[in-house]
């Protein structure tokens, strides 16, 4: 089978575990004593890539625990949530002196269609006679705020990027891979604290092989779209500064139409003023007719003017101190076209014919596409033989 570099160097004992000491001292201090703890369930509340699931597994293979784990990507519904529970917590663990559940990504749930999770979870956790470890990124969201009051709270940080590239390089030397330092320090800086995403990066680029240089990095997209969008509609409804506004869109995920569409729908809600609303719907339609253009003319260096428009143009107008949303609303209109209809489905189909064999969540399956992109680009027999095993077509 073939083994992506990071499930090649996946941590094997809480020894390796690097960051968070003090987080993961209170973790299993508390997974130690669980029976007398308190709080019968701990959340673990940090960003992507801090190492949440990973020491949660690592502590139950130090415990001899065993690992019933699910996730709001895979099971969201009430129904679906008692089903599960319900079987795995019942059923006798034959090798293992007791089990641990582990809710990935509880802060996945929310909306309409998981109306009734939140309940069935805090039901679950006051009536387990097992620990449960629930890991999340959004305090904001209505699942934490259900069973944050039942739960202690562990804090997990960013992992320092002195941290990520003394690891990128230990890769690097068992992979015989030379890759020069500056590299390897800009791929930690870009990671932003996720080991998982600095691990594909390196990988990626060391597949490329040969002209490597610090554009290579900076041309390496973000992996999550929508949080790279809402940072950057938090930067452009704050700052007035017209640069700070403009350099925001560096390295988007996503087009500039797409990230105009956004700008347009949450623009509003910030801003309170309607002279400033005005001013900033002004630039948005000056936008639009650039985004039009280039549509019509295959122009693309008006698209220069089109970000320019919706972002310094936008920050400029306000006058007043924004409403600061904690989150925002996905663009109606893209909702209305469906554009991304046939490309998501696609999407969704690799993501769940992938995720059982890398052992994730359709959500970070999702993550492995620009290195699959990639290997189909650079190695096709690679990516046939993946292709075949797995069942995927990216």
């Amino acid at each position: 089978m073939i083994l992506m570099w990071i499930h090649k160097y996946k941590l094997k004992t809480l020894e390796e575990f690097i960051g968070n000491e003090s987080a993961v001292k209170s973790l299993i201090n508390w997974a130690d004593n669980w029976k007398n703890e308190k709080m019968k369930a701990v959340l673990i509340m940090g960003p992507t890539g801090s190492g949440k699931t990973t020491i949660t597994k690592l502590i139950a293979k130090k415990l001899n625990y065993n690992i019933v784990e699910t996730n709001a990507s895979d099971v969201r519904s009430k129904k679906a949530l008692e089903t599960f529970f319900g079987q795995s917590l019942n059923q006798q663990s034959l090798f293992y002196k007791g089990k641990i559940v582990l809710f990935d990504e509880i802060d996945g749930i929310s909306g309409q269609n998981d109306r009734g999770a939140p309940g069935v979870i805090k039901k679950i956790i006051e009536t387990s006679s097992h620990p449960i470890i629930l890991t999340g990124t959004d305090s904001g969201s209505s699942a934490v705020k259900a069973i944050k009051k039942i739960c202690k709270i562990i804090k997990f940080e960013k992992v320092d990027t002195d941290i990520i590239q003394n690891l990128l390089k230990n890769i690097c030397d068992l992979e015989k891979v030379y890759i020069e330092d500056k590299i390897i320090r800009a791929i930690s800086r870009h990671a932003d604290g996720d080991i998982r995403a600095a691990i594909n990066d390196l990988e990626t680029l060391a597949i490329k092989g040969t002209d490597i240089n610090l554009d290579s990095v900076k041309g390496i997209g973000f992996r999550d779209s929508k949080r790279s969008i809402e940072n950057i509609l938090k930067i452009l409804f704050i700052t007035n500064d017209a640069n700070i506004a403009i350099e925001s869109m560096d390295n988007l995920g996503v087009d500039p139409g797409e990230m105009l569409e956004w700008v347009r729908e949450n623009m509003p809600r910030e801003y309170t003023d309607k002279k400033d609303i005005a001013k900033a719907y002004e630039f948005i339609s000056r936008a639009d007719i650039f985004k039009g253009r280039i549509t019509r003319m295959q122009y693309y260096r008006f698209m220069v003017y089109e970000i320019q428009l919706m972002t310094a143009g936008v920050a400029a107008s306000k006058s007043e101190k924004p409403r600061n949303l904690k989150s925002y609303h996905f663009p109606t209109k893209i909702a209305v076209m469906a554009r991304t209809m046939f490309e998501r489905a696609k999407n969704k189909t690799n993501a769940k014919a992938l995720s059982p064999h890398i052992h994730t969540s359709t959500h970070v399956a999702r993550e492995y596409f620009p290195l699959i992109k990639l290997m189909k680009e650079k190695n096709p027999e690679q990516y046939r033989r993946l292709s075949e095993e797995i069942g995927v077509n990216i």
